[in-house]
């Protein structure tokens, strides 16, 4: 990985520098700085040479992690240095290039890029709890192993050894109170520049009040976090309402911070009830809210983050930026976050999620996609029988606290051990068939890892959304959370490409489609799914079986694209029809009578398969209401007129629980899509999408299934979040399509 910061240790001291930076809101004292360039550049040094032999150095990777101590060898130049080991061997295999790729900095002018703020509550005068200051004292060690340089603020409250004293042991300071919290994140907005990272953690009690704003959940009602209302003799628990929490997430994702917010608790009022001392729920009837203000940005319930190439945009319920944003719960709203649920090696207890997120970023590191952490943790809570499914929201492509540095292209599915065998965490609703193969590695390797970590296996049984795997050959050390990416598909294979016979460079062609698993268009009695031919104007053109043309695919002239390119494009048009045509044939009545989905348009109610009309600009509303018993998981995809499967709840699923008065729960979920024509497709007058629906009857993914827009496939990678499956509960699914045309 390229070091993209060095800072520049004694003997050189008060150092002058001209730096070129392209934002004015990242000047530092004694730099002069201009914006001549889009990256930061040493251009100048007062001292010159800005290097000199001997400089102690430490290379800063963009994962985070250190390099170092090196000492300056040769000063090649301003803009290059070698480096070496203080016993002068030579170090990084020659020339360090210090232009655009480092920022360099003295002792007194190194700043931190990562922030952490841990939050952990014992000492609840109502329901105390056990292990969540312990969970938070393991992640600041996690983090400090991992990251050289990291401003962390911790917030605890440990019930305190005098049983006398009913505050908190550690001094007030460090109390977890509204005041504090508050003050802490708006101290990091402040002080972080644009481009940093913020890691904020929460552990302890969860609520859930009564919605009460436009994009409240009115399902399941708003998320509060439980803290404390502290003085000398008295001690009560206060709300930190979640439009709160939001506005103040809101403003460091507005200064272009990211962040990435975990929150160990629980928001359901079954689980208090259970009595289980070790659940992190609390009855909003026991504490307060908070008197600050709990309004949030007003910009919060108007803005439209609908980009210019989507045509069907949600208003997300909590924050309506999630491009820079990422947050991962316990669990859902009607389940339970325990403690204890995981015993270490000294018998103390752990938050399930703040446990096997330790164990995940300690074995792996920070520089993984949210995504690729998310599907680790739900293989673990599924291996360990946890009652709990974790639950992603927000950017899956962003770094965990850091920069991304691995470059496994992700098409992938997480598997699990078992009872002496494997399983993967996908099933014939995902596409899967019996005979699909699989590469499976473990999960920090990559494409390129050697032979001797990459172990074949195929799908023994696809059953509805897991399926049992059989591992071909000889293989050793697989266990849970490691990696299986396709390798053949039965669906590709059954969707035949023809290939007109005066295409140059046949046998290339052939290749590319072999290498996709994409099959050869053979039978003369029906037509082939696909066809490539070479127009008049010597470009190569994707058409339809029967010939028709499609609209919104990439240019492609012969002597600017070869077989590779038009294979991707294929490939991805094909993957796009596997969505579209991705049914149940064979549901349960039992399953189908469980729920009624439907959309609203202009007062009119359309089901399942009904063509929906919408002007540019309105809204429809997709309506689920659950009426049996069962908890059921919705997942909403749209499949747009650029050929792409967008995930448009921005969450891993919607959780729609069955009625109950009693808990606030309606059994309902209502959300509103905004449908638009986009700017490109303004001279057809017109464009269709269709909005699938796929119900489950256990937490899965769908994420292997979602594309990007054709015309972003260059460098895409699409991967998947998972989830576990529950022992107790048939796997059932269905997908329902709501196709919509759009007019100007």
């Amino acid at each position: 990985m390229p070091p993209h910061l060095l800072y520049k240790h004694p003997p050189l001291n008060n150092i002058n520098l001209t730096i070129t930076m392209s934002s004015e809101e990242n000047k530092r004292d004694n730099f002069v700085f201009s914006d001549e360039e889009d990256r930061p550049r040493v251009v100048q040094s007062h001292q010159n040479p800005g290097f000199c032999v001997g400089d102690k150095v430490y290379v800063l990777g963009s994962d985070g992690s250190t390099d170092g101590p090196y000492v300056v060898a040769v000063v090649v130049s301003e803009q290059q240095c070698t480096l070496c080991l203080e016993n002068g061997q030579t170090a990084k295999n020659g020339e360090v290039a210090v232009g655009s790729c480092f920022v360099i900095m003295d002792d007194q002018h190194a700043t931190a890029s990562h922030y952490a703020i841990l939050i952990g509550i014992d000492a609840y005068s109502n329901g105390p709890l056990k292990s969540c200051v312990r969970d938070v004292q393991n992640i600041k060690e996690c983090l400090e192993r991992k990251l050289s340089l990291v401003d962390i603020q911790t917030l605890t409250a440990s019930k305190s050894l005098d049983p006398r004293k009913v505050t908190p042991s550690e001094d007030p300071e460090y109390w977890p109170t509204c005041h504090n919290v508050t003050s802490a994140l708006e101290m990091t907005t402040s002080r972080a520049k644009r481009g940093d990272f913020v890691y904020i953690h929460y552990s302890g009690h969860g609520t859930r009040e009564t919605p009460c704003f436009a994009f409240s959940n009115q399902s399941t009602g708003d998320l509060a976090l439980v803290l404390l209302e502290l003085d000398e003799h008295t001690s009560r628990e206060i709300l930190l309402r979640g439009p709160r929490l939001a506005g103040l997430i809101k403003a460091m994702v507005d200064k272009g911070l990211f962040v990435t917010l975990v929150l160990d608790c629980c928001f359901s009022a079954t689980v208090y009830r259970n009595g289980d001392p070790h659940v992190r729920y609390l009855p909003h009837d026991n504490a307060v809210t908070s008197t600050l203000s709990s309004d949030p940005d007003d910009n919060l319930a108007t803005r439209d983050t609908r980009s210019s190439n989507r045509d069907a945009s949600m208003r997300d319920n909590w924050l309506l930026d999630p491009d820079r944003y990422t947050i991962i719960a316990a669990c859902g709203p009607h389940e339970n976050a325990k403690g204890g649920s995981e015993i270490s090696e000294s018998g103390e207890q752990y938050g399930a999620l703040s446990y096997f997120l330790v164990k995940t970023l300690s074995d792996h590191g920070l520089g993984r996609r949210h995504r690729d952490i998310h599907r680790h943790l739900c293989a673990r809570f599924w291996e360990s029988c946890v009652g709990q499914h974790p639950v992603l929201y927000g950017n899956e492509d962003q770094g965990f606290f850091s920069q991304v540095y691995s470059d496994r292209r992700v098409r992938s599915t997480c598997i699990v051990e078992r009872d002496k065998s494997f399983q993967l965490l996908a099933g014939q609703a995902h596409g899967l068939h019996d005979g699909d193969q699989f590469i499976v590695s473990p999960p920090d390797s990559t494409s390129n890892c050697g032979s001797e970590e990459r172990f074949l296996a195929k799908v023994a049984h696809a059953m509805a959304l897991t399926s049992r795997l059989e591992l071909l050959g000889t293989w050793h050390n697989i266990r849970t959370g490691w990696i299986a990416e396709p390798l053949t598909c039965l669906y590709l294979a059954n969707f035949r490409i023809q290939l007109v016979p005066d295409l140059p460079h046949h046998d290339e062609w052939l290749a590319a489609l072999k290498e996709r698993s994409l099959g050869i268009y053979i039978d003369k009695d029906q037509y082939p799914a696909l066809q490539v031919v070479l127009s008049n104007n010597n470009e190569y053109e994707v058409l339809g079986g029967s010939g028709r043309k499609f609209i919104n695919l990439p240019t492609m002239p012969r002597d600017q694209t070869d077989a590779k390119r038009i294979g991707d494009v294929l490939e991805h048009l094909a993957r796009f029809s596997m969505v579209k045509d991705l049914a149940n044939e064979t549901p349960t009545i039992a399953f189908r009578e469980l729920f009624n989905i439907q959309m609203i348009c202009d007062g009119k109610t359309f089901g399942p398969g009904e063509q929906i009309e919408v002007r540019h600009g309105r809204i429809v509303e997709l309506v689920m209401e659950n009426v049996g018993d069962i908890v059921l998981y919705a997942h909403v995809y749209d499949l747009g007129p650029f050929w792409g499967v967008k995930g448009i709840l921005r969450g891993t699923y919607e959780t729609i629980p069955p009625r109950n008065v009693n808990l606030r729960l309606t059994g309902m979920s209502s959300k509103k899509i905004k449908m638009t024509v986009p700017l490109v497709m303004r001279e057809y007058g017109s464009c269709e999408d269709i909005i699938k629906i796929v119900i489950t009857s256990q937490p899965t993914s769908f994420d292997s299934l979602e594309l990007p827009n054709l015309d972003e496939l260059a460098g895409a990678n699409t991967g998947n979040r998972v989830s576990r499956s529950d022992n107790h509960v048939l796997e059932e699914w269905i997908a329902l399509d709501f196709p919509i045309r759009t007019l100007l």
